[in-house]
């Protein structure tokens, strides 16, 4: 399965980075998510349900950003599992400010297991996109009402080094 697209967001790349990063944000855009926890500073973990065909059902989710570049980029190794199957992959996306805002430009791949890989791959990958779109119209409407300032947005930007 694959995915991508972009999306324009009238934010600040710092405030759309920090939003994808912040599990509070994450809970309120996500379509169909019920909980999400931050289990490192870099480690998610959630709950999705999807009532849509083919896919209904509760799903356990873990993301982990890697390769983050803040505020320009970031990579996203995941996993959904349910009943009906899992979904392992990797995700990218970058984000650069322009006059109208910040544009987010994902791409993505991932293997789909039990069930699930019964799917049409094109459906698959075209609910995927849905949700992801839903997701991001949700995250703009978010931005555009909450002023600009971390401590509105939440989290800080996420550190990628390492200490010991």
């Amino acid at each position: 399965m694959k995915v991508q697209g972009s999306s324009l967001l009238e934010a600040s790349r710092e405030d759309v980075f920090r939003a994808i990063c912040d599990p509070a944000i994450l809970l309120a855009v996500i379509p169909g998510c019920d909980a999400v926890e931050q289990v490192s500073p870099t480690e998610y973990r959630g709950t999705i349900t999807l009532r849509l065909p083919g896919v209904v059902g509760s799903y356990q989710t873990w993301v982990r950003l890697v390769d983050a570049v803040p505020p320009e980029h970031a990579g996203l190794d995941g996993r959904v599992e349910g009943a009906l199957g899992s979904i392992v992959g990797r995700a990218e996306f970058t984000l650069s400010e322009g006059a109208g805002g910040t544009t987010i430009d994902y791409w993505g791949r991932g293997v789909v297991d039990g069930p699930l890989a019964r799917l049409d791959s094109r459906f698959a990958e075209g609910l995927a996109e849905s949700l992801i779109a839903e997701g991001l119209r949700a995250l703009g409407r978010r931005l555009a009402r909450e002023p600009s300032s971390p401590a509105s947005l939440g989290a800080p930007l996420v550190s990628t080094e390492v200490s010991e």
